[in-house]
């Protein structure tokens, strides 16, 4: 129940099937068997636009996804936090982007420091020679021991591989094995990432072809659906094939499995979803991160009309954009991250 007494603590407000989904999995978790947990000097996010905070101009930024801007009070973008807001929480860090000044209570006045930083980067793919993980890790000084890494990429990747694989520049067997090997390619850089002595919170991708994204190809292409999620199945087995097992173990990283989240989400909404639960479609009519967003008056030009309409539109949704997981979605997986960032034995 940790991150729970945290986030009440530090005045974030969840929607309550976030909250009870997070005390479930949180629950079922148990202790921990370390003699001394981690803690990390440094929570350092790599991968993509999901991991991302685009700052306001008042530390108090926007994600790629559904943000919740009611109420006058600082610090909204802790509000239907990331999945690397939810670890920052957990370790008592902050980002620079979501670091308000507060203005009451004893700390009013004081901002702490900053000891989480985002290296993920928009439209990141893995091996992009800006923007993939090669990049991003380059840009880092002195890596090591006392880090915790987070790695969530590789599902921009899935859909540049759909649009080559349309526009006829691959084949769907060469599509594949493209998946195969940029799965190759994010676990060596993983394998990189663990040699320093760092710690990671590996995660793999959700079945893109269950995105809206693809979805809605497949009414005009046929097959667009089923290909990205054997694209999507692909690269998470190379991904988790590819970490050296012989060097590192549950000692060194832990793994996260988003795909089977997302997979358990979307056969079974109703135990997950509220109702009228929607697992299709985006809730979002656009992926800028400062445009989707709940606010007091409610929001009718940033959310689709069965969003808007419904009473907590947050809880809903599976996918929050065509191709971004909506809040539910992250509170599952981080819940999944926290439990192994607590009992693996780093």
């Amino acid at each position: 129940m940790t991150l729970l007494r945290t986030l009440r603590r530090q005045g974030v407000r969840v929607l309550a099937p976030l909250v009870a989904a997070a005390a479930l999995l949180s629950a079922c978790g148990g202790g921990t068997s370390q003699v001394e947990a981690f803690k990390p000097a440094r929570l350092l996010v790599l991968g993509d636009e999901a991991s991302m905070l685009v700052d306001d101009g008042n530390a108090d930024g926007f994600k790629y996804g559904i943000n919740d801007r009611r109420g006058t009070a600082a610090g909204k973008c802790l509000l239907v936090p990331t999945v690397a807001q939810f670890v920052a929480i957990q370790y008592n860090m902050v980002f620079a982007a979501c670091n308000p000044t507060p203005t009451s209570g004893p700390n009013a006045g004081i901002k702490p420091d900053p000891k989480a930083f985002i290296h993920a980067r928009l439209n990141a793919q893995v091996d992009d020679a800006t923007t993939g993980l090669k990049a991003q890790i380059d840009g880092i000084a002195n890596v090591g021991s006392s880090d915790m890494v987070l790695v969530m990429i590789g599902a921009n990747d899935m859909i540049d591989l759909y649009a080559q694989k349309k526009a006829g520049t691959l084949t769907a067997a060469q599509a594949e094995a493209e998946a195969t090997r940029r799965g190759s390619v994010a676990a060596a850089q993983i394998n990189r990432i663990l040699r320093t002595g760092a710690r990671a919170l590996v995660i793999t991708i959700p079945d893109m072809g269950t995105s809206p994204y693809a979805l809605t190809a497949d009414k005009t292409d046929a097959g667009a659906a089923k290909l990205m999620s054997t694209l999507s199945t692909e690269y998470n087995a190379a991904l988790r094939l590819g970490i050296d097992s012989t060097d590192f173990d549950g000692r060194n990283y832990g793994l996260v499995l988003a795909d089977d989240v997302v997979a358990a989400m979307a056969r079974f909404p109703g135990s997950f979803l509220s109702s009228p639960s929607n697992v299709a479609d985006a809730a979002c009519n656009s992926a800028t991160p400062d445009t989707c967003v709940l606010t007091d008056s409610k929001d009718t030009t940033t959310l689709v009309d069965g969003a808007k309409n419904a009473t907590a539109p947050t809880n809903a949704y599976l996918w929050a954009t065509d191709r971004h997981l909506g809040p539910v979605a992250l509170t599952q997986i981080a819940n999944q991250a926290i439990s192994r960032a607590i009992n693996n034995p780093f």
